[in-house]
């Protein structure tokens, strides 16, 4: 019988135990990204582990020891194995997101990551998955870890999150990483999710007096719509013995043959519209947040009393949203005041002589103006002279403190 060349065996298995860890260390190297979450590396276990099994490579060389030659494979094998479980645990994996709605700035909010593993037989462990949150989003551990994760199997991971300011928050990708099974490898991975947060203002407290005020002039304007007779449309229906001919609508009725009247409906509850003022030269003004969070606290407390509530203001486009009524009402009221951006060109007085501002009709008028000066008091002028019912909100007067609360009482629509 032919007599074993171990030193030939040896140094074979030392070149390819070599050749192995370097390819190891340049695919790390090649793939490893800008964080240490994502990309493919050795860790320091790993590195000990892999410098250990060289120290045994080349013990085994020169010693030719049979027990050496044994554990020097062992070691290969489990450096080998642990690459290949940890590639294989992540593969075929998916991810979704669920996001909240009716979030507020200041409150904490909780966000949904859900993990599916889409391999038949084999599962995935230690899996660490990660929320990319963007600038002014922040989590003490924005994901979850999935010790198991079964085949088929879906599995959720909830944190919660706060948003430091209103405004759309775009999300745009998780990370996902596993040192499965000995800890020797950092497999990591990066996957596009899109979606978008829309985070209302923060809320607060208005004072009492303000609302009786706003109540008082609501009831004012209620009763002179009712000694001028105005009421609002609701049908058109076949004319009958005393209806009043000055409501037939001869269009519509000599189109079909027969006399039709108007009919029309008392209105029911109170209507305002809010007024906002935006002027400002950059975002991020505190006053204008201020303002915007009072506006929204107040939109808040209106409507639940029942009010019909219009929102104006420019950002920096006109936009008008309203009357609003009720939870799904307030919410358009929110995510409109969510999605403004500070207005540095157009007036107050502007804004009261739009066209579309005007057809809301003469309401209580609401002003939540960002400072008092000559352009504040021409549209507060300009609105007196459409109808009587004005009130005006400075947040930069001394009062204001008075008036608003900054907190979190009633966060939501729906409360």
């Amino acid at each position: 019988m032919a007599e074993v060349d171990w030193r030939g065996v040896a140094q074979a298995i030392t070149a390819a135990s070599l050749l192995v860890l370097l390819a190891i260390y340049a695919v790390s190297a090649w793939r490893r990204g800008q964080r240490s979450q994502v990309g493919q590396r050795i860790t320091r276990s790993g590195g000990a582990f892999s410098l250990l099994t060289l120290a045994a490579a080349l013990v085994a060389l020169h010693t030719k020891i049979n027990f050496l030659v044994l554990l020097f494979g062992m070691l290969l094998a489990a450096l080998v194995l642990s690459f290949a479980l940890s590639r294989a645990t992540m593969r075929r994996l998916s991810f979704a997101r669920a996001l909240p709605e009716g979030v507020h700035a200041g409150a904490p909010f909780t966000v949904e990551l859900r993990a599916t593993n889409g391999k038949r037989w084999l599962a995935s462990y230690g899996l660490s998955v990660r929320d990319e949150l963007p600038e002014g989003l922040a989590a003490e551990r924005p994901g979850g870890v999935a010790l198991v994760l079964r085949p088929r199997e879906t599995l959720a991971l909830p944190y919660t999150a706060t948003a430091a300011r209103r405004g759309v928050y775009p999300l745009r990708a998780v990370t996902y990483a596993t040192r499965f099974p000995f800890g020797l490898f950092h497999q990591g991975r990066a996957r596009a999710l899109p979606g978008e947060l829309v985070v209302y203002p923060r809320l607060g407290v208005v004072s009492a007096e303000l609302l009786g005020r706003a109540r008082a002039l609501a009831l004012a304007q209620r009763r002179s719509r009712g000694a001028r007779g105005e009421e609002e449309f609701r049908d058109l229906r076949e004319y009958r013995h005393g209806d009043n001919p000055r409501r037939i609508h001869w269009k519509t009725s000599a189109k079909l043959g027969k006399p039709l009247v108007r009919e029309f409906e008392s209105v029911a509850s109170e209507r305002a519209r809010l007024l906002l003022d935006t002027r400002c030269p950059a975002s991020g003004d505190e006053r204008l947040e201020t303002t915007i969070s009072f506006a929204a606290s107040l939109a808040r407390d209106l409507v639940r009393r029942g009010f019909s509530l219009s929102l104006a203001a420019y950002a920096p486009d006109l936009v008008v949203v309203g009357p609003a009524q009720g939870a799904a009402g307030l919410r358009l009221l929110f995510e409109a005041l969510a999605r403004l951006e500070p207005n540095p060109g157009r007036t107050l007085s502007e804004l009261a002589a739009e066209p579309r501002v005007r057809a809301l009709g003469r309401l209580l008028t609401i002003v939540a103006m960002r400072q008092t000066d000559d352009d504040a008091a021409a549209a507060t002028d300009l609105l007196r002279r459409q109808q009587p019912w004005v009130l005006t909100v400075d947040a930069s007067a001394p009062s204001f403190g008075d008036i608003f609360q900054l907190g979190h009482a009633g966060d939501g629509p729906g409360e």
